[in-house]
């Protein structure tokens, strides 16, 4: 395991609240993951402990949009929820996935175009990725 950081970035503006999720080769065990801050900025954890396996790993990126208006649920008043539900059609279970704010493609780890070569060396472990459309 060693330590992973880096930023995301899309049509070169920080992405805030996005997951990125790092699959390392050869390794079966759960993928690593990190969140993103305001400035995009993001710290990988694998099983609740910080770092990625070492090796080449495949990189998945999504957030989805914002529902809520930009309340955290938690701090919404039930007047507010059912508003919320209203506007997606009075239901509480949606059909489809919410919309990301990222391209689909960047998605899947196995099939985003995505990769970081993981070092022991947590010093060379600084990614940037810099999606387009």
């Amino acid at each position: 395991m060693a330590g992973v950081t880096g930023t995301v970035t899309f049509a070169g503006k920080p992405i805030a609240g996005a997951t990125v999720t790092m699959q390392t080769d050869g390794v079966k065990s759960q993928a690593s993951l990190g969140f993103t801050d305001a400035s995009g900025k993001f710290k990988m954890t694998t099983g609740g402990r910080p770092g990625v396996p070492v090796g080449n790993a495949k990189v998945g990126i999504t957030k989805a949009a914002d529902s809520t208006g930009g309340k955290a649920t938690t701090d919404m008043k039930p007047e507010d929820m059912m508003k919320m539900q209203m506007a997606a059609g009075g239901t509480t279970t949606k059909t489809e996935p919410p919309k990301s704010e990222v391209p689909a493609k960047y998605a899947d780890p196995t099939k985003s175009g995505l990769t970081a070569a993981v070092d022991a060396n947590e010093s060379k472990n600084v990614f940037e990725f810099n999606l387009v459309e």
